[in-house]
């Protein structure tokens, strides 16, 4: 009995040659196995005196597509049969490695199914990544072997049994390929808390019939927040039909004697009213869903539903008050929140250039609207908890909407498996002095060379109006 060598040679894009010598029985001949070379559309070499590599930052995707471009040597797949697959290792930083086993594996492709144009697009799913990371790919060959005996007893040729690199543990910079791939920073989502929160109290509605010829009307409480005017049961919009100032209503118009003139505010702990008010002036924006930018209202193209938006997030949707030109709609009949954005009202009826929307609402967060304390807490909250420290969360308060310039801001580290974050600031001001603030979510991921990639995402921004002269008290 005698041995002869079965050699598979693997031709490197620098045109080296690495050769995996195996003994295989029964044979007189040499088989030699070239295998096809390719490079990868969508991934890069792992180059630290550059740029590190392709990088992906995931925001709703669930492939990352590549393509392996062959461009040698592809008459090896007829000629031997041969079949190719890949397999993704991912990047593990305390071992400074590409581990196994591979996070992926792809399934045998033959060569008919991209013999046309030598190219096959993979889509990789996000899901099997476990992302934050960098990924290793390996490409891999099965094909039958030289002998017939072997050949007899159906033994193939799998190249995947050597699994080495000469860097990171399996990295080899002639044949293998590398991505980065991480999610995208979570967008701050700010939540309740006490310190800006009045005592327990209840639903005050005080009802006024009016002089002819009134315009002005006091509010018979000590305090109060966010309140509905309503005039022969039609309701006023702030600013429009109507001014505040200390504790004295100022309607716009004058009234008769038998109007009346209901006022509706509360104090209780569940929170203070927000109101918006849309007043459509100009031709509405449509198109399809989700591509409303800033505009409210909004006609969606793909439901055929107007749409209008709250400023920030309503608590409960049963607490949600609609109106238009005055006139309260039907909760749940009229109009209805929607279960994907809860910052997006969905109405049942048309909108028309001159109506005026108002949308009152208890909002989701506590620090918002009148601010009876000189330091608020604010809260927030992500849906995922970070996988390092290597990011951060900025409070951001300013006088404008812009935030070109802050009146306070404050960072907040990560904390590795914490979702739960919050932050103070310190308001000082007459009432009336309106603040803007927002929650800035920066997340990095640090590189195998040690390049910094960064995603940044920011909260909901929140209006704040100094409501007492008591948060100036020494």
């Amino acid at each position: 009995m005698r041995y002869q060598e079965l050699i598979y040679i693997q031709n490197a894009h620098s045109g080296a040659r690495n050769r995996d010598l195996l003994n295989v029985n029964m044979s007189s001949d040499i088989c030699i196995f070239n295998a096809p070379q390719f490079t990868i559309s969508g991934a890069s070499k792992i180059d630290c005196s550059g740029v590190t590599g392709t990088s992906y930052v995931i925001s709703t995707a669930t492939t990352i597509p590549l393509t392996f471009n062959f461009t040698a040597n592809t008459d090896t797949f007829t000629a031997n049969t041969a079949t190719f697959k890949y397999e993704i290792y991912k990047y593990n930083k305390n071992n400074l490695a590409f581990l196994l086993p591979p996070v992926y594996k792809s399934d045998n492709l033959s060569y008919p199914s991209f013999s046309a144009t030598n190219t096959t697009l993979q889509n990789i799913p996000v899901s099997a990544l476990t992302l934050d990371g960098e990924y290793l790919i390996k490409g891999y060959y099965d094909f039958p072997s030289c002998t017939t005996f072997l050949n007899k007893l159906g033994k193939t040729i799998d190249t995947s049994i050597n699994k080495i690199g000469q860097q990171y543990n399996l990295y080899n910079k002639d044949l293998d390929f590398y991505f980065i791939a991480m999610k995208v920073a979570d967008k701050p989502v700010i939540i309740n808390n006490s310190d800006n929160t009045l005592t327990p109290g209840q639903l005050t509605q005080q009802v006024i019939i009016p002089q002819s010829g009134q315009t002005e009307f006091v509010i018979g409480a000590p305090y109060f927040n966010d309140f509905i005017v309503t005039l022969n049961g039609l309701t006023l919009a702030p600013n429009l039909d109507y001014t505040f100032t200390g504790n004295v209503i100022t309607l716009s118009g004058e009234t008769y004697e038998d109007d009346i003139v209901t006022v509706i505010y509360t104090n209780s702990v569940v929170g203070k009213f927000s109101h918006d008010i849309i007043n459509v002036t100009t031709t509405i924006t449509s198109g399809s869903t989700n591509n409303q930018g800033s505009n409210n209202p909004y006609f969606n193209t793909t439901t055929g539903k107007y749409e209008i938006y709250t400023t920030v997030t309503p608590l409960n949707p049963n607490t949600i008050i609609v109106m238009i030109n005055g006139v309260t709609l039907a909760n749940n009949v009229d109009y209805y929140q929607s279960t994907t954005n809860p910052k997006r009202i969905i109405l049942n009826g048309d909108v028309m250039i001159g109506d005026i929307i108002t949308i009152v609402y208890f909002p989701f967060m506590s620090v918002v609207n009148d601010l009876i304390t000189n330091n608020p807490t604010v809260s927030w909250e992500i849906n995922t908890p970070p996988q390092t420290t290597a990011g951060t969360f900025s409070l951001q308060v300013s006088t404008g909407t812009s935030f070109n310039t802050f009146y306070s801001t404050g960072n907040t580290q990560y904390i590795v498996g914490t979702t739960l974050y919050s932050d103070s600031f310190i308001a000082s001001g007459d009432v009336g002095t309106k603040l803007y603030y927002r929650v800035k979510n920066t997340k990095n991921y640090e590189t195998i060379c040690g390049d910094i990639i960064t995603s940044i995402e920011y909260s909901d921004t929140i209006p704040i109006t100094i409501a007492t002269n008591s948060i100036n008290s020494y």
